[in-house]
């Protein structure tokens, strides 16, 4: 099966974003164009399916989350490149009390997320 792929072109320039801090909370919001927002759609549908009754918000989390361990996977694999003087300078900046400290992120997959939705839904 041959898989098409499409191009989908985000003017990050224009984006509207509002983080709002309360107390334990935080709440993001983005703003999206008609275009954007036809687009977020497509990429969604693409990613879980059609059929799916998961919610923008709840995808949205995924997607952030799994962003997020990206993310850290290129911080960490930089980190592996350092000599231990840079480790050690790099972690004290940024209030890392030890190369031994470490944080470890659980971030659900599609299937447990959606198997959650539907359990919720029915």
């Amino acid at each position: 099966m041959k898989v098409e792929k499409n191009k989908i072109k985000l003017k990050t320039n224009d984006w509207i974003f509002k983080i709002r801090n309360e107390g334990r909370r935080m709440k993001i919001y983005i703003k999206l164009t008609k275009d954007e927002g036809n687009q977020w759609g497509a990429v969604k549908g693409a990613v879980i399916g059609k059929g799916s009754k998961m919610s923008d918000a709840e995808f949205a989390k995924i997607m952030m989350f799994r962003g997020l361990n990206s993310f850290m996977d290129d911080v960490n694999q930089a980190i592996d490149g350092m000599t231990e003087e840079e480790k050690s300078k790099v972690l004290k900046d940024a209030g890392v009390e030890s190369a031994e400290s470490e944080v470890e992120l659980e971030v659900p997959n599609l299937e447990e997320v959606d198997a959650n939705t539907h359990k919720s839904n029915g």
